[in-house]
C-alpha cells in the first residue's frame, strides 16, 4: 500500500556500511545514516527500532543487492548520535530498543491536537487505544504510535492545558480528553 520507499544513492555505496577512518568522512556517513533512518521510519511509520531484530530482518541495515550490512555497534553509534540530537531516545540501558523521532514529541503534540480539532473531538474522551489503533486514525501519521511515546505526547498537551489524561489502570483503557479553548 502506498508508494515504495526510495533509497538514497549512498545506500548502494559499499563504504556507507563501514566506519570510516577519516573523522570528517565518518561524520558525513553518520549524518547520512541519520537522515536515512528518519526517512525510512517515517515512510513505514516505525516508531521503535529494535536493533537486533532490524539487523536480521530489515533492509534498512542490510542491502541485499550489494551484500552489505551495517554492524550492530555502528547502528548503536548512529542511534546514539541521533539521541544526542534529540531525534531518538533509548528505551533501555542495553541500547537495543529506541524511539525514533521522525517528528519530535512537541511536533506530535501539535499534530495530535490538530487532528482532534479537525474531527471536532475537543471536549470529548477517547482511549489511547482508539488513538493508536482505531479506524478513525488509520490515515493519521500517529496511527500505530508506540504507547509510551503517545503518553509523552499527551503529557506535553497537558502542560499546555490542551488535554487531560485519565489512567484507567491499563494502557488500553487509559483515556485522554482534548480541551477546547477556555
Amino acid at each position: 500500500a502506498g508508494k515504495p520507499f526510495v533509497w538514497p544513492v549512498h545506500y548502494n555505496f559499499p563504504p556507507f556500511y563501514t566506519k570510516q577512518p577519516n573523522p570528517e568522512t565518518n561524520t558525513q556517513r553518520v549524518h547520512h545514516w541519520k537522515n536515512l533512518i528518519l526517512s525510512y521510519c517515517q515512510h513505514h511509520r516505525i516508531f521503535v527500532i529494535n536493533v537486533r531484530e532490524m539487523m536480521q530482518s530489515s533492509p534498512l541495515f542490510y542491502n541485499e543487492k550489494i551484500s552489505r550490512r551495517l554492524q550492530a555497534e555502528d547502528a548503536v553509534e548512529i542511534l546514539q548520535y541521533m539521541s544526542a540530537a534529540g531525534l531518538s531516545e533509548w528505551l533501555a540501558t542495553d541500547k537495543n530498543r529506541c524511539l525514533v523521532y521522525w517528528r519530535k514529541p512537541a511536533e506530535w503534540a501539535d499534530v495530535l491536537y490538530a487532528w482532534a480539532e479537525e474531527r471536532s473531538a475537543l471536549d470529548s474522551v477517547m482511549t489511547l487505544y482508539e488513538l493508536r489503533e482505531g479506524e478513525d486514525t488509520e490515515h493519521a501519521d500517529f496511527h500505530g504510535m508506540d504507547h509510551g511515546l503517545l503518553v509523552k505526547v499527551i503529557q506535553i498537551l497537558e502542560k499546555q492545558d490542551r488535554a487531560v489524561m485519565f489512567d484507567a489502570g491499563s494502557p488500553d483503557t487509559a483515556g485522554v480528553k482534548f480541551l477546547g479553548p477556555h
